[in-house]
């Protein structure tokens, strides 16, 4: 049997609170029978955590609904389509474009090309103000149907030269936004292929392309949508290719056009929204720590302007990358008392905001959460976080971070006094780690200092271990080789703050 189509269901779940309260005034003028079976269809599946059809029948008012739900479920997909075009008819400038150019286009056909110029230049207007030149090809398409029936009046060719000569421009300019929309693209799967570039001979194929006459031309390119797909491709690149400096600069190019003109912002709010991101990103990575702040600052204030104000779940966006930036600054910066400190509105958002967020930064938040918690000695809380993460575990799934959880998972039930559990868990950590790369030499001296603590006699042999485990660690070779494991679990930190007489 075919599987009932969710389409309907997703819609109705991507629309905001406001554009849920004008469907509901919406449909009130689409009865059937008395009785407004589209406004109660609607309702049902708006409390729907998980698409389900036979509870959506049995729950509809009203006799013989079962027979006619699949035709209900089409014409309210349908109407949720009508009315959301009707409520952004005004929000967008692109809409705005496109009934005057409609206008023009009756105007036209009813005879009255005086009226019909008048819709098109202000329609040209608009294009111009939000470089909206995807509409020029219409909107001269239209402008030479009024000059065929004006071409026998005309005295010279010059309005015939100026439309051709626009025309060819126009198709330039979209060409250019076509090729770096294609770059932009093109980055962007890379990225998500292999988020960093792993040698000589994968760096050359992207080099070729960002080294090409073409993709430099993108530095200056006329149109503020090509320049912007520039600098984001271009930025994409040195993130992949371990330049956080230059992919920097690129996200500050791409910020600064956004916030130097303040229609880009209006039209395209989400990518204002990730380029900041992707700038504080860069500037944790280079460790700018004040632009961090400054830049987390501006990230909360965005709610309260109206650019903003369509963009779904921004409030949820917002939580995750300032979660996820500011407990790793306070980590990375060493200032563990403040991180606990931030840790309960932490909390509180993930509890706020955890079922619509992503399984990966739900499980990163959780993760540091955890961390946190352990640092300051506060364990149990710790442990009831990092279990968690690892009943979250999947397969492919930041396995990174799981590696580290269970390192974590060791550290806590051995301050916990779990004696008897501990020599099975660290077994079983060995076996799963044993073919993982890349292989840590800290990952071994932590797990057998653990064993070994776990047998020590008394306080004095737990204070020699862990005295040999600092030494061990503290080492400059090992630091900096193995720069990435201290990322995750800062073992001198613990070794010092440890009670021997545990």
């Amino acid at each position: 049997m075919k599987k009932p189509s969710d389409a309907l269901f997703r819609l109705a779940k991507a629309m905001t609170p406001s554009e849920k309260r004008y469907f509901h005034q919406y449909a009130r003028r689409h009865v059937i029978g008395g009785q407004n079976n589209y406004l109660a269809l609607f309702q049902l599946l708006s409390k729907q955590e998980a698409y389900d059809e036979e509870a959506l029948k049995e729950a509809l008012p009203g006799p013989g609904q079962k027979g006619h739900f699949p035709v209900l479920k089409r014409q309210l997909y349908q109407l949720l389509l009508d009315c959301l075009g009707q409520y952004h008819r005004n929000a967008h400038p692109s809409e705005r474009v496109k009934r005057k150019m409609q206008a023009a286009a009756i105007l036209r056909e009813k005879g009255l090309p005086g009226a019909a110029r008048q819709e098109l230049k202000s329609a040209r207007k608009l294009i111009s103000r939000y470089q909206l030149f995807l509409h020029l090809p219409e909107l001269l398409h239209l402008e030479k149907g009024l000059l065929e029936r004006e071409a026998s009046r005309l005295a010279g060719t010059r309005e015939l030269d100026r439309w051709a000569e626009e025309w060819r421009e126009v198709l330039n300019t979209l060409g250019q936004e076509g090729r770096f929309a294609y770059y932009n693209l093109l980055l962007a799967r890379r990225q998500y292929q292999k988020v960093s570039l792993s040698g000589e001979k994968e760096k050359a194929g992207l080099l070729e392309v960002i080294g090409s006459n073409d993709f430099r031309q993108g530095r200056n390119a006329l149109s503020l949508q090509a320049r912007m797909d520039y600098f984001r491709a271009l930025a994409t690149y040195h993130f992949m290719a371990g330049e956080p400096e230059q992919a920097l600069g690129c996200n500050q190019a791409l910020l600064g056009l956004l916030e130097e003109n303040a229609f880009l912002r209006e039209l395209y709010p989400s990518r204002y929204v990730a380029a900041l991101n992707n700038f504080l990103i860069d500037n944790y990575q280079v460790k700018n720590w004040s632009a961090v702040e400054e830049g987390l600052a501006k990230l909360r204030r965005l709610p309260g302007q109206p650019a903003f104000a369509r963009i779904k779940d921004l409030q949820q966006k917002i939580f995750e990358q300032g979660a996820l930036l500011e407990l790793n600054m306070l980590i990375s910066r060493k200032k563990y008392e403040q991180a606990h400190q931030k840790a309960s509105s932490t909390e509180e958002g993930l509890a706020r905001f955890s079922a619509r967020m992503p399984p990966h930064n739900h499980l990163i938040i959780q993760y540091l959460l955890a961390y946190i918690y352990f640092l300051n000695r506060d364990f149990n809380r710790s442990l009831g976080f990092l279990n968690g993460v690892l009943q979250g575990q999947q397969k492919g799934l930041l396995e990174e971070l799981f590696r580290f959880a269970r390192l974590l998972q060791l550290l806590l039930h051995y301050e916990l006094g779990h004696d008897e559990l501990l020599p099975y868990l660290i077994a079983s950590t060995r076996r799963t780690h044993q073919a993982m790369l890349p292989a840590y030499e800290a990952e071994n001296l932590l797990v057998d200092a653990l064993r070994r603590l776990g047998n020590a006699a008394g306080r004095k042999e737990k204070k020699e271990i862990l005295s040999a485990l600092k030494e061990k660690i503290k080492t400059e070779a090992l630091a900096g080789k193995e720069a990435r494991f201290f990322e995750y679990l800062d073992i001198a930190h613990w070794a010092g703050k440890m009670q021997p007489d545990r």
